[in-house]
């Protein structure tokens, strides 16, 4: 009998260690969530200087030491000829300065890796008379048929 109790008594505790063990799992934190917020101008004159930032946070820390960084920027349906730039930063923030030549609606877009995590948001820029480029170049398309 007295066996039988100690084994009980062992195995009450064999389970009681491994319940707590579950719960410290359950109340580890979160892992945090690279966060990149791209801004610029959205709507800028052909020739003109347009800055654009991409401010990077990892929880609550600004990250000044990401592993790359990168912008690429590219107009509407030439997504292949793109063109990317390196950028430095400060204090978190890694900023480009670009002008766009010509009318037309492009897209800006960083490339973050850090934390061991990767982000690419994207901003839409009208450069100049964007509505009339794109119509004139539908007005094009349409005469080659």
């Amino acid at each position: 009998m007295k066996k039988m109790l100690v084994v009980l008594l062992f195995s009450a505790l064999l389970l009681n260690g491994c319940g707590s063990g579950e719960s410290k799992a359950n109340t580890a934190e979160t892992p945090e969530v690279l966060d990149v917020k791209l801004t610029g101008p959205e709507k800028v004159n052909p020739g003109e200087s347009a800055a654009y930032e991409a401010a990077v946070s990892y929880g609550d820390e600004a990250v000044t030491d990401a592993d790359e960084v990168e912008f690429e920027v590219w107009k509407e349906g030439e997504k292949d000829a793109s063109q990317m730039f390196k950028v430095k930063q400060e204090k978190g923030v890694y900023r480009l300065e670009t002008t766009f030549k010509e009318d037309g609606v492009y897209t800006v877009q960083s490339h973050v890796t850090a934390k061991k995590q990767h982000s690419m948001p994207t901003l839409k820029v009208q450069v100049g008379d964007a509505d009339a480029a794109s119509n004139q170049s539908e007005e094009e398309h349409s005469h080659h048929h």
